[in-house]
C-alpha cells in the first residue's frame, strides 16, 4: 500500500513538473528561446519538447504510466545531452533528479492506471 500511495505521488510530481516544462517551452519567454538558440535548436524544437513533455505527462496520469515515464526518460537525457554539450554541468543535478524519478517510475512494478 505505501509503496504504491509513493510511486503514484511520485508520479503525479514528474506529471506536474512535466506540464510546467512543457508550458516554458510552448509559451518561450525570452530566456527558453535564447536558451535553445545557444544550443543550436531551431524554433520548432522547443515547440516539439513541450509537446513530448504534454504527452509522457497525459500517458503517466492516464493509463501508460510507464511509456509516459519511458517518453519523460528520453526527453530528460535530450536535456542532459544539451547541457553537456554547452558544459553546463552545474544545471544538470535537476534534470537527473527528474530522471531518476521517471527511472523509478518506469521500472515500478506497478501497472495501470493511477486512478
Amino acid at each position: 500500500m505505501l509503496h504504491s500511495f509513493n510511486m503514484s505521488a511520485l508520479t503525479w510530481l514528474l506529471a506536474w513538473v512535466l506540464l510546467w516544462s512543457a508550458a516554458l517551452n510552448l509559451y518561450g519567454p525570452s530566456f527558453v528561446r535564447e536558451e535553445f538558440a545557444a544550443w543550436g535548436y531551431p524554433t520548432w524544437m522547443r515547440w516539439a519538447v513541450g509537446a513530448a513533455e504534454i504527452v509522457s505527462a497525459a500517458l503517466m496520469l492516464g493509463s501508460a504510466p510507464q511509456l509516459g515515464a519511458a517518453l519523460a526518460a528520453c526527453v530528460l537525457l535530450g536535456v542532459l545531452i544539451s547541457l553537456a554539450r554547452a558544459k553546463l554541468w552545474l544545471r544538470m543535478e535537476y534534470p537527473v533528479v527528474l530522471l531518476a524519478l521517471a527511472v523509478l517510475i518506469l521500472t515500478s512494478p506497478q501497472r495501470g492506471s493511477l486512478t
